[in-house]
């Protein structure tokens, strides 16, 4: 069988076929899973993909996230690990989960941190 198509039709069916190609093959925030406490980094980056960079210091990594809304959320999605261990997460992007308690849930409100005055 053997299919045709107009030149109407091949430049409607063209750019459709590119964009669900590049859907396709894109790293997409959407069809990533929940993470949770305990598991490794290589369970985080089987889950989420490869973090933007991952920092460390001593027992703990920070793995950070792109999640489109840096200017509104004020930070990427991070997750942090004690000893190759999940124990928190800081998640904003749709589609992005942690099942633990997180230290930053994305409803809390900012406020302002209050500081003892100084003594004289």
């Amino acid at each position: 069988m053997r299919i045709t198509l107009s030149a109407g039709m091949r430049f409607v069916a063209f750019p459709a076929l590119v964009l669900s190609l590049t859907v396709l093959s894109a790293p997409s925030v959407l069809s990533a899973q929940a993470i949770k406490p305990g598991q490794s980094e290589a369970d985080v980056r089987a889950a989420w993909g490869e973090p933007l960079t991952v920092r460390k210091l001593g027992d703990y990594s920070y793995m950070f996230y792109t999640n489109g809304c840096l200017k509104t959320c004020g930070t990427y999605d991070v997750v942090i690990l004690e000893k190759d261990q999940v124990v928190d997460a800081i998640v904003r992007a749709q589609g992005r989960s942690y099942e633990g308690v997180s230290s930053s849930p994305p409803e809390r409100k900012p406020e302002p941190t209050n500081v003892a005055p100084t003594a004289p």
